[in-house]
This record gives C-alpha cells, structure tokens and sequence, in this order.
C-alpha cells in the first residue's frame, strides 16, 4: 500500500513526535525497543519498509537522530520502501543502545534503561519497552534469571511472587510471559582501518594524502588488507603497535605496506579501538579471539564477553572491572568531540591512550569515528600528521554495507581474515553465510519442520527444544560453532542479531504490530533476497529458509504448534497469559 510518512527530519520535530505524535500513534500499534547498534539503519531500513517511517534514535547526551534513507529492491515483486509499505498504522520505535541495555531494558521493563530519546533539553522516555535487539546471547543461566530470579546485566529481577526490594524489579516471567528470542540475521563484525595513514601539507598549501599499498587489494575498492589469524591475536593483544611490523608485510604476500609515492620512512602507530559499552558486537568478537588466540602466548581474551577485559571508568561514570586475564584499555573517548587534537576529549580515569591497549567508543558509530583519519598537518609546507587506528565494527559503518544506506561518512575499509581451513574471506553476503553453515533450529528437519524431542517434555534443559529460548542461538562461548567457524568458504568472525520479545502483550495494537512486522520481516524477498535483497546489500545474510520457518511456526503461527506456548499472545488468550498485572505492551 501507499506510504503514509511520518518522517521526523529534524531534531524539534522528533521532540514533539517523542511523546506526542509517537505516543498518540500508539492506538494504531507502535512498539518501542532498543539494543544492538550493530543492525541499527538496516532494521530500521526493515521497519520502514513494514509500515510508518520513523528516525532512528542513536544514545548520545543528548541522543541523536538520524533518517534514514528508503530501500527499493529492485527484485520481484519489487518495492519501494519509499513509496509503498507492507501495511499501514503500525510503526517500530527503536533506538541504537547496544546490546546490554536492550538486555537489561527486556529485564527490567523499565524504560529509563533506554535512556533519553529526544535530542532537545528534557529527558523523554519510551512509555514502555516491547521488544529489543542483541548479538549477546542469553544462555541457560540468562533464562533461569528471567524465569526465576537473578541478575543480568546489572539488573536484578526478584523470584516469582516476591516483592521487589530498593533497586530490584518484579519477576518478568509472572508479568509479561515467556521470553522469545530468535536470530533475525546472521551478521560479521569486520576488521577495520582507514586506508590513507599520513598527510603532508605540500608548498602550495595544499595535502597529499598517503594511503596503505594492497598487494591483494578487493576489485570494488573496499578493502583487502590480509590478516592470518596469529595476526590478529598479535594486533590486538597489543604485540603489533605499528603498521611498518615485519609480520604484517609477511602476511601480505611480502609486500610492503608503504604507497609507492611515499619516500619516508615507514613507520605508523597502529591504535586499536573498542567498544566503551556492554556490546553484543565485543561479544562476538570476544568469542572468536578466545577460541582463535586459545593458545597464543599472553592472550587477554578467556571466554565471550559483552565487555572488552580492562579496568576502567566509562562515559556513565561507572567503574568496569573485566580486566580477566589481563588489561586491555587504555583512553575511554567522548564521542561527541572531534578525534584528534586539543578538542578530543577522554573521559577521566582514562584520558591517555596507551600503546597496545584499547581506545574506547560507545557505539558501533563511536569506533567507526574514532577510526576515521579526520586530522591535518600544520599549515607550514612540509607538516606531517601519521596515523594508523584499527578496530571491529559491524557493516553497517563500513565498505561495501555503508553505500546501501547513504552514509559512507568515513570511508573505511575492511581486512580479509584467514578462516580456520586456511582460507583467507572477506566478509561478504556469500562468506558471512557460508559460515553458518549447515546449524538447523531447534526440533527441526533440514526444512524447519518440527521434529519432536522426546527430552523436552521434560524440561531438559541439556536438550535442544523450541521451548526453551536458549537453544534458538549459538552460545557466548567459544566452544561455539560460530566462534571459529570450519568451513573453507567461511568468514571467520560472525553472529546473529537476535530479536528479544515477551510472549504477553496487554495491548492487541502492540501485538498485531510485532506479529505483522514479523510476518512481512522473514517472509519478504524484498529483506530475505540473498543477493539483493535489504539484509544482502548491506553485508548480512538472512537465516536460512528452515529458520524462518521454524520462527514462523513457534512464535507468529496463531496454530501455536506442538504446546511451546511461545506465540505472541494478548492478555487473557492464554493460561500463561492470565494475570491483570501484565502491562507488557
């Protein structure tokens, strides 16, 4: 159907929306969440194509938004997600928080968890929380947290029928049902650099920009930098802290890093850049580097952490301490301040970088923009600025992905990185999927089809059952199939973006919105084309058919098969879903 936009452009027009335009469009089904920057402008690129156009919300203090461009698959049936929608009078409200405070957010279903939404004076919030997005997976222990007590990222729910103390919140499972998560995209986190590593002022004023030579440098221009392995263990366990490196040059065909222009020395700092936040981007990445560095002397990385491993004060004035086995961070940087110079600004406790230790960012967007060379030299003929910062970030602020959303703003490139059959991948639609391989839903046939599970009538937590959220993703541990995936055609560092729902929802307008966008979500070629389709031409790949199906099938199919009793349901539609204290949407 026709577009009905509601297109929030500008700051003043997004406050008044916040709480007014957003709210009052709550009668016609709008559901606010917030989690992974990871996904952040393609699902929201996704929940534009559904229904309502709206900004996306990044955190910031004030928070910022930004719209973000319409996808036209050009396939068939083709839509314009300018143009047409899949249905009208719903919209999904999401802001980029990362991973953790999504988590904490489905916990606690307190919307303060989010954070402020409007990027005017005054701190505005969601009225309520219904969904979030995270690649930090929440395994058996998560679940039982949820179910029954405990504490999960910083939040600490209460058992059932137990009153909340001071700094506690109410058991989730009695008040908003079941907890749903399944993957909505496989997704890599790359490897990435700027290409250009020194600038000099010529005599005539103006710059000469050099740029890092590729002996194995990608046809498209985005990238090609070659690193094994031992390579990356090297570089970000603080053991390679310049680009002139011996092992660097070795690993890429013996040729040297330097442009054939430069006469200088070659000598770069190499900096590495992190991620300030609890981010389901560091637990992927973490994952691969305890699995891959396992026996790499000095290795900083135990296991899967939504944490980098440091002590440390972050931009919320609180003090991390994950420094397990050792300390990794160096400077923690304030995003809303230029990247180099006077005017760059750390946060105190951590306003010095240090040589083989992190610099810090919050958000996806924050290392991308600490990575990007901004700086000039002087103005005197002859004046030199180097520099050589690497990081990990999704596609989404990367080469070729950033093309498909209009916003290339820093031009970074991505490396290619040997996978465990010795192959080196860059992280492709076609190699970010090879690398899921052949891992099938739970109780499923190769086709999604619901195969029974004699165990999990029983409540088997060691087996794998529809019923039991934890076994819809691969595990935050390094024994993971996807920590290191196998296959020759694979790149190595990847994940899922997995979306986080209660299975009880108060409002049938909520409800009808989550279940529609999931309908139009995995059905539609225009998200799912593997080749050109919204997810592809950004650098994920949707989960195979079977997955689609099987999510299908347990959370949307109003036939709730095989009692997993896990569709999202309204208030009083169901024995779980009985109790007047639900107010989960």
């Amino acid at each position: 159907m026709l577009r009905k936009a509601y297109l929030l452009g500008t700051a003043a027009a997004f406050a008044a929306a916040s709480m007014s335009g957003i709210a009052g469009a709550q009668t016609v089904g709008t559901v606010y969440g917030n989690g992974a920057s990871l996904p952040a402008p393609y699902f929201r690129q996704a929940a534009d194509c559904y229904s309502v156009k709206t900004d996306l919300i990044f955190d910031g203090n004030p928070p910022v938004t930004v719209t973000v461009p319409d996808f036209n698959y050009t396939g068939a049936p083709a839509q314009d997600c300018a143009v047409t929608d899949y249905i009208a009078n719903k919209q999904l409200v999401y802001k980029s928080t990362g991973s953790g405070v999504g988590i904490a957010a489905i916990f606690s279903h307190d919307p303060a968890k989010a954070g402020d939404i409007s990027p005017v004076d005054g701190v505005q919030l969601f009225p309520m929380i219904n969904y979030a997005l995270s690649e930090t997976s929440l395994g058996t222990n998560d679940v039982a947290a949820y179910n029954n007590g405990g504490t999960v990222q910083g939040v600490t729910v209460v058992a059932p029928g137990v009153t909340p103390g001071a700094g506690q919140y109410a058991n989730p499972k009695e008040t908003y049902g079941s907890l749903i998560q399944f993957p909505l995209l496989i997704a890599p986190v790359t490897i990435a650099y700027d290409p250009v590593y020194k600038k000099v002022r010529n005599g005539d004023g103006t710059i000469t920009e050099y740029s890092f030579a590729l002996r194995y440098a990608r046809a498209d221009g985005s990238g090609g930098l070659r690193l094994d392995q031992n390579g990356v263990c090297a570089i970000f366990n603080g053991d390679i802290t310049n680009w002139g490196d011996a092992r660097l040059k070795t690993l890429n065909g013996n040729h040297t890093l330097r442009d054939a222009t430069d006469t200088g020395a070659f000598t770069v700092p190499l900096q590495i850049v992190g991620r300030e936040d609890s981010s389901g981007t560091t637990s992927l990445w973490t994952r691969f580097l305890a699995n891959a560095c396992a026996s790499y002397s000095g290795n900083a990385y135990a296991d899967s952490s939504s944490r980098l491993p440091g002590v440390y004060v972050d931009s919320t004035g609180a003090t991390r301490n994950t420094a397990s086995p050792k300390d990794m961070v160096g400077a923690v940087w304030n995003k809303s301040t230029s990247n180099f110079g006077v005017s760059r600004t750390f946060y105190a406790g951590n306003d010095a970088e240090v040589v083989g230790k992190y610099t810090l960012a919050n958000g996806n967007d924050g290392v991308a923009k600490y990575i990007d060379f901004t700086q000039n030299p002087g103005n005197s003929a002859g004046s030199l600025v180097r520099q050589g910062r690497i990081g990990y970030v999704g596609p989404d602020y990367v080469l070729p992905g950033v093309l498909y959303t209009q916003s290339n703003n820093y031009n970074l490139q991505t490396a290619d990185v040997r996978n465990a059959a010795g192959s080196y991948r860059a992280p492709t639609a076609t190699s970010v999927r090879a690398a899921y391989g052949a891992v099938l839903p739970p109780e499923s046939d190769a086709s999604g089809n619901y195969v029974a599970n004699a165990a999990c009538a029983s409540g088997d937590v060691s087996a794998s059952c529809r019923s039991q959220p934890q076994d819809w993703v691969q595990a935050a541990s390094k024994t993971s199939a996807l920590a290191n995936p196998a296959g020759s055609l694979s790149y190595p560092i990847v994940g899922t973006s997995n979306m986080l729902l209660y299975s009880c929802y108060a409002a049938e307008s909520s409800r009808t919105a989550l279940i529609n966008f999931l309908n139009f979500y995995e059905k539609s070629k225009t998200i799912n084309d593997t080749t050109i389709g919204l997810l592809a031409s950004a650098g994920f790949q949707p989960v195979p058919t079977a997955w689609r199906k099987a999510i299908i099938d347990t959370f949307v199919s109003s036939n709730d098969p095989n009692g997993t009793s896990l569709t999202l349901t309204r208030t009083g539609a169901r024995t779980q879903c009985q109790g007047s204290g639900v107010i989960g949407g």
